[in-house]
């Protein structure tokens, strides 16, 4: 027997003009829902019924990608040549180099931009070291601690951008790891940002340093394809795109305003709406794609926990510049102090890594 969302989602309501409104939300993502999938065309149905289709607004999930609007991006776009001549599938999830769904909270905590970089830079951990480090670092630190003010400034909560977070963390000794500063902000209310535990961060260089755990040296970052700062944004590089996910997941930027009622399956550029850069507001990360798929797609990793989407994942249509995911491409670069033969045999496991990540999804 099927039930009703209400009760497929344990809902409760404050009182009959309370549930009289949330079932006119409710309504209106019905309808919002069928044009979505409509929109979608031959790639099938990606958008349903789900828990946030009787929430306001301001109550689902939360984005938070705030950039200056004359931001002038200044660093290095690396070329990577991609590992064949035709593309094949690959899908860094099946490796280390990509860490657990995380989960940012809902409402007006827009972190996101903090939790695009931390993995990120997780990522690069686990690949520079080749599998040996494995650390889950603290989305809490960037949030709290990266500045207000100046070209990188970032607001904590109330929104930021993976740049801002990268060239705060070059001015400390590292990114903490999440026991070290656990995220403090609430999964389920609104919140003001957490005050940066300066004591703590001082530590991770101070003569206590063994006592707060493994951390991560970022040294700088490059883009992935050259950015699109503004317009349309439609002709970006997806194939210098795809060439670096053949190395490496990608921190990405992208416009997520259909993503709330996606519930699985690929996204169409149709669906998602404009690439453009004023429309971006959300920053995830892609680790891979799918190339043999009826719908080619880029698989993206979100920050929405692991019961949105597939497990915490959207699979984003691959012809296109889909939700604009190729206008912010960050990869940072960690620094590790390593000998030749400590440098040779990670690079082993790195391939090693890589032969993993391109088994036929």
């Amino acid at each position: 027997m099927a039930f009703p969302p209400f009760f497929k989602y344990k809902k409760t309501y404050e009182d009959a003009d309370d549930e009289a409104a949330r079932h006119a939300l409710f309504t209106t993502a019905q309808a919002r829902v069928a044009e979505l999938n409509k929109l979608n065309g031959k790639a099938g149905p990606a958008f349903g019924i789900n828990w946030m289709s009787d929430r306001y607004e301001h109550e689902q999930y939360a984005k938070g990608l705030l950039k200056p609007k004359d931001f002038n991006a200044t660093a290095e776009v690396r070329a990577y040549k991609g590992r064949s001549g035709a593309k094949k599938s690959v899908n860094w999830r099946y490796t280390e180099a990509v860490t657990p769904i995380k989960n940012q909270g809902q409402n007006v905590l827009g972190s996101c931009w903090a939790f695009s970089a931390t993995e990120a830079i997780e990522s690069q951990l686990v690949l520079a070291s080749g599998g040996k480090l494995t650390i889950d670092l603290s989305p809490q630190h960037i949030t709290s601690c990266t500045p207000s003010t100046g070209t990188y400034g970032c607001l904590g909560c109330n929104g930021g951008f993976t740049e801002g977070a990268y060239e705060y963390i070059k001015t400390v000794a590292g990114l903490a790891n999440s026991f070290y500063i656990p995220y403090a902000q609430s999964l389920t209310a609104s919140s003001t940002t957490e005050a940066c535990p300066t004591d703590l961060v001082k530590q991770i260089d101070g003569p206590d340093q063994t006592l707060s755990g493994g951390f991560a040296a970022v040294a700088d970052y490059h883009y992935a394809t050259k950015p699109c700062t503004s317009g349309a944004c439609e002709d970006q590089d997806l194939d210098a795109l795809a060439a670096a996910l053949e190395e490496t997941p990608v921190s990405i930027c992208v416009n997520a305003g259909a993503w709330n009622d996606y519930t699985g399956g690929v996204m169409t550029s149709a669906a998602c709406g404009p690439m453009g850069a004023e429309y971006q507001d959300h920053c995830v990360m892609a680790t891979g794609f799918n190339v043999t798929a009826p719908t080619p797609y880029w698989i993206v990793r979100n920050s929405w926990s692991s019961t949105w989407g597939e497990q915490g994942y959207i699979y984003l249509e691959m012809a296109k510049n889909t939700c604009g995911l190729a206008d912010d491409a960050t990869i940072p670069e960690v620094k590790l102090d390593m000998t030749d033969a400590e440098l040779a045999e990670a690079a082993v496991r790195r391939e090693l890594m890589y032969q993993r990540a391109t088994i036929a999804l």
